[in-house]
Parts: C-alpha cells; structure tokens; sequence
C-alpha cells in the first residue's frame, strides 16, 4: 500500500474510490471543489469505470446519486454547506424513503466564514432531516470516515453525511491511500411505489421506520463517545471534527494534563445514555464544536455542561488553536493556559 501527502478534499476522493462508488456528482462550491476534481482525474488515470459529472446544481447533484443507490449501487455527492440549502427537498425525501447502495453526502462547512455567505453548521440540518453525521478532525480520519459511513448508509439503509470542515478540506496530510477497484454490482431496481413514490399516507409509516433506524443507529458503536485520554481531575472535554485536533495539540504542549478528553466521531445521533454517564462521572464537562451546539443540545441535563449555550465557547466564528487555550484556561481557572 503506497503513501502520499494529501489535501483532505483530495483524501476523501480516494476513500470515495476505494470503497466502491460507481456514481460520483457534484456542484463546485469551495471548501468542496477539489473532491470531484480528484475522483474525475484519478478516474481518468486508472481507467475506472465511475461516472463522475459536475451537474447543474447541488439537488441535480443528489438526485443523481440517489438514484443510483436505490439501484443498489454505492454513491457519493459532494457540496459545500450553502449548496445543501439547494438539495435540502430531495434529501429529507430521501431520508424518509431509505436507499439500497450506500449513499454518502459530503458537505464541507466553512466555519469563519472564509468563502461562503454563511456559516451554518451542516450538523443541525442532519438532525433536521434525521440523517447521522460523521465528522473527521483530520484528512487521514476524512478519508477513513468514507468507508465507515458507505458501512453505516447500508447497515440502517439511510443516506449519511460526511461533514468535513475547511481546516480539514484544506489541510495537508501524509496518508496510506486505499486500493482502488470498480464497483461491479450491476444495477437492480425493484418496483416498490409505496417507498419509492410514497404519497403522505406511506410517508407517515416511512417516518415511523426512520425513527425506529435512528433508535438503532444511537446504540451503534459509532455513536458512543470514545474515552482518549483520562486526566487525573474531574473534569472533561468532549469535541469532534477539527476542535478534538487543537484539543490533542494542546494536550501535547503538556497543557490540559488534568482533563479528561471524550471524542465524537458522530455528532448525530450520539449515545444520550454514554453523555449522562460521562456527566455522572465529572463535575463539569465542557463542550467543544462548530459551529452550533449539537452535540450539546442531546444531553438530558446541561446543569454541569458548559459550551456555546451558556457563552463559554463563543456563538459565532470557528475555532482556533488560541481561542481554544483561552476557553480552556477559562474553564479550568488555570492562568497558565
């Protein structure tokens, strides 16, 4: 298995690849562009048998690869946040009525913002439409995540959202790339009208069956907060994505000895019960995420949490390295942070 220093966009696309997708689509959009660019070039070099197509908007995008899902094959559409606004219809639709072939929505935020009107947080969305997101602190941890939620979309038969944010989009990392092989699954669509063309009465049983996946989908490994490092005091800190990466550099530095540290890899939906244990266990946690509070918003009780809801961590703005010595000087008492 070779190596190579990648840029997240670019090792996403090699996981996209590698696990066998046989419809790639997009709409460019930065932080999201160089996804498809990538799968279109190592498409080209390899001589794959991938349609890869820049479509003519992001919900084109995603009905595109939706389709071929319900054709049991694997498929991926990538866009940045904004761009999910324009596909928003057809992916709570699609939630509802589940797929046959994995299906994987990456949606890259662009917390800041740096290149987009807004920076809304793709996460709330996947709690809106009742899709789970994973989200990856690194382009090594990005490109993982592809197969992990291709595993999950078929598992649960739902799409999943692979939320990477600009620092991971954008940043450079050595990785072990993925063998590359086409997908040979020949497409199958079976007539069901009552799934697949639902009129409301159906939708409500499809409601019904999606809540029930979610149920399962919150006891899934994946979804339990996973214990890094335990720290001689009682206190912790959960984060995901690019916050858990300045929360392990910090540590380095020798700062945060004393903290226990929880990372997420699926913001939505996570284990309420493993977040009330970890309240039972500490007398206070803090909450690091961008750029909304989701992860903070599914504890039963945030009498000891602190985060963005009681303005420890600020409300708008991404995460830095420095803010967030600061917010954790704050929330230990300790100057020396």
């Amino acid at each position: 298995m070779s190596e190579a220093i990648l840029l997240g966009n670019e090792a996403i696309a090699y996981g996209i690849l590698g696990a066998g997708a046989s419809v790639v689509t997009s709409y460019p959009g930065t932080p999201a562009s160089e996804i498809l660019a990538t799968v279109m070039k190592l498409a080209k070099d390899e001589h794959l048998d991938v349609h890869v197509e820049w479509s003519i908007n992001e919900k084109t995008a995603f009905e595109i690869a939706f389709a071929n899902s319900i054709a049991g094959r694997r498929s991926a559409v990538s866009m940045k946040q904004v761009g999910l606004n324009v596909a928003s219809d057809a992916v709570i639709s699609a939630s509802y009525m589940g797929i046959k072939g994995g299906l994987v929505l990456v949606v890259a935020d662009d917390p800041g913002p740096h290149s987009s009107q807004t920076e809304q947080d793709t996460r709330m969305f996947a709690m809106f439409a009742k899709v789970p997101v994973l989200d990856p602190s690194s382009p090594e941890e990005a490109m993982d995540m592809v197969q992990q939620a291709f595993d999950l979309s078929e598992k649960y038969k739902t799409p999943v959202i692979l939320r990477p944010t600009t620092r991971v989009c954008h940043a450079r990392q050595g990785v072990r790339l993925p063998e590359i092989e086409c997908s040979h699954t020949p497409p199958s669509f079976e007539k069901d009208p009552f799934r697949w063309a639902a009129t409301p009465g159906p939708r409500l049983r499809l409601h019904k069956e999606l809540n029930e996946k979610l149920d399962k989908i919150e006891l899934d490994d994946i979804a339990m907060p996973r214990l890094i490092l335990e720290g001689r005091g009682d206190l912790a800190v959960i984060s995901s994505g690019v916050a858990y990466a300045y929360v392990r550099d910090i540590h380095a530095m020798g700062l945060a000895r004393d903290i226990s540290i929880y990372k997420i890899d699926m913001p939505y939906p996570v284990n309420k019960k493993y977040l009330d244990d970890i309240l039972k266990r500490h007398k206070k946690v803090l909450v690091l995420e961008e750029t909304e509070p989701v992860i903070e918003m599914q504890f039963s009780s945030r009498e000891k949490v602190s985060g963005r809801l009681d303005k420890t961590v600020p409300g708008a703005g991404e995460l830095t390295p420095d803010n967030v010595r600061q917010i954790l000087g704050s929330f230990t008492g300790m100057e020396e942070f």
